[in-house]
This record gives C-alpha cells, structure tokens and sequence, in this order.
C-alpha cells in the first residue's frame, strides 16, 4: 500500500532520502532515457505557486519487492509546473527499488483520472494535465490502457553518425542567423533558439530554418552528439530541401568534431520523417503523450 501528500517544503531527513533517490533513479534510467526530476529543481520551486510537488511513500506490508526491509521509504514523486491557470505539465519518477508493484497504479487508483470537477485533478486546479513518457516506458501504457488515458502525441528520437559521406561532403553551408534576423522573421522565442540557429537560403529565397544545439550528448553508438533542436519550413517545401537542410546540418557537427547528430521528430510530420530517413537518420527512442482533460 501506498500513501502520498502534496508537499510545499521537507524536512531534513525527506530532502536526504528524496534526493538520493532520484539521484540513483536518474543514474538507473540513463541508458534508456526515461524520464528525470532534478533535485535542484524540486528545491528551488517548493512552495512555489505554478509548482507542486506530490511525494509518494511505501508503507510497510509483509511481502517486499525490491527494499531491502519494511521500513516506511519515499517511493516516489510527482511533479506538476502550471503552463496557465488550469493546465499543467506532470513529470513522475518512481524509485527502481519499487517497480513492477504497481505504485502508479495504486496512485491513480487514489487520485482518480477526473478532471471536472470543481477542484480540477486531485483538488490542485488543474482540468488539463499532460505528461511525456520518455524512452515510451512500459509501464505508462499500461496505466493509459488500464485508465483509458489518451495517448496524445508521439515523437521520435532519430540519431545518426556525422561522418563525411556523399550527402555530407556535397552539403551546403547553411547560413548563421543572428537576433535581429531572428527577430525579423519572427523566430526569436525559448527553445526555438536553443543552440545556434542555421539556415538554408536557395535562389535568394530562405528554404527553412534550424536550430543545432552543439552541447555535446552522449550516445553509446555515436558518442558526442549535437541536437537540432527545432526545424522549420513552409509547408510547401518539398522532401528534398529538408534534405539538403539536415545535410548542412550534419556537415556543421562534423566540422565541430562531434560523433553523430540526433533530431526529436514529430511522428505526424511526414515531411520530416521522410527527409529523415532518406538522410541515414535511424530510430533510437519514442517519447509518448499523454493527457487528462480538454486538449490546450
């Protein structure tokens, strides 16, 4: 059995235990990219209006899975940031050392999956709340069949080598945009500019646009990593120049000694998905969508 509270502060001994925890829960789910709270996070925004944090304890029973004894330990944490009034965004990590018993479950068993009522989800406000499963953990489809959750988006993580080959040596150099050319077009915001923003300029005319964060990500197959963060074009741009953006794109993380360049791709472009795959990009991840509530 499970017991959880909506928490605005902790007291020594909690920080200590939570922390660890999502330390060694980070460290565990690495390799398959699942989802992560940071502590520094948690520290800076408890108590803090868009923030609220629901910490998850494991009582003590007869048949352990996973602890080493009976003791009452944390055995999870739910995160919640408001994007507005009523809409906010839930991140979750369950300690490795109490998976497969069905915390999740028994939580939303607790908490319910309503959200029209007069107090939102769980009593916090909130009549839409959404959440990414990263590296599509199993267990968050079993949850969204077991409640009928819907599953809302999916995108993919798509990575390949940036090595000289025919596509990459005959790639055109994109060109570095600056803010006030940002700006002009109406591309200046967040994560749109995350890294460096390139684009892709034929005839005179500007093809599209990408942003390549350079920070190294390691893979264990390509090794350090760029991330194009972000890409965009008209809707009328063919395959092809998407092509010969992501190729300028590669040869740009080649030229920065980087091993290999990934891309998140919304499975529904198939624009991109299909530039993608014709450019050596290969598969490495899906992230899944879900959400409770009316769309945003």
């Amino acid at each position: 059995m499970i017991k959880c509270e909506w928490r605005d502060h902790l007291d020594t001994d909690e920080s200590a235990e939570l922390a660890e925890m999502l330390v060694r829960a980070a460290a565990y789910d690495a390799e398959p990219e699942y989802n992560t709270i940071d502590f520094a996070d948690v520290q800076a925004t408890l108590g803090t209006p868009n923030t609220r944090h629901l910490l998850i304890w494991r009582l003590p029973r007869t048949a352990t899975s996973g602890f080493a004894d009976d003791s009452h330990q944390i055995a999870g944490l739910l995160r919640l940031v408001f994007t507005s009034d009523t809409a906010a965004d839930a991140t979750v990590v369950i300690d490795p050392k109490a998976r497969s018993i069905g915390i999740l479950t028994m939580l939303l068993e607790q908490l319910g999956v309503g959200v029209n009522n007069t107090d939102g989800w769980a009593g916090i406000g909130a009549r839409t709340v959404s959440a990414w499963s990263r590296g599509n953990h199993p267990a968050a489809g079993r949850l969204s069949d077991r409640f009928l959750i819907p599953r809302t988006r999916r995108t993919w993580k798509l990575i390949r080598a940036a090595v000289p080959d025919e596509t990459v040596m005959s790639a055109p150099v994109l060109e570095s945009l600056d803010s006030p050319a940002l700006a002009e077009i109406g591309w200046a915001n967040g994560a749109e500019t995350t890294g460096t923003v390139l684009a892709l300029r034929e005839a005179g005319h500007l093809v599209g646009l990408l942003s390549l964060d350079r920070q190294p990500v390691e893979s264990p197959e390509f090794g350090a990593c760029a991330t194009i963060a972000c890409v965009a074009y008209s809707r009328f741009t063919e395959s092809a120049a998407v092509q010969r953006m992501l190729a300028g794109a590669t040869a740009a993380t080649r030229d920065a000694g980087l091993g290999g360049i990934a891309i998140y791709v919304d499975s529904d472009d198939s624009t991109l998905v299909n530039a993608c795959r014709l450019s050596g990009f290969q598969h490495d991840r899906t992230d899944v969508g879900y959400q409770l509530g009316e769309p945003r």
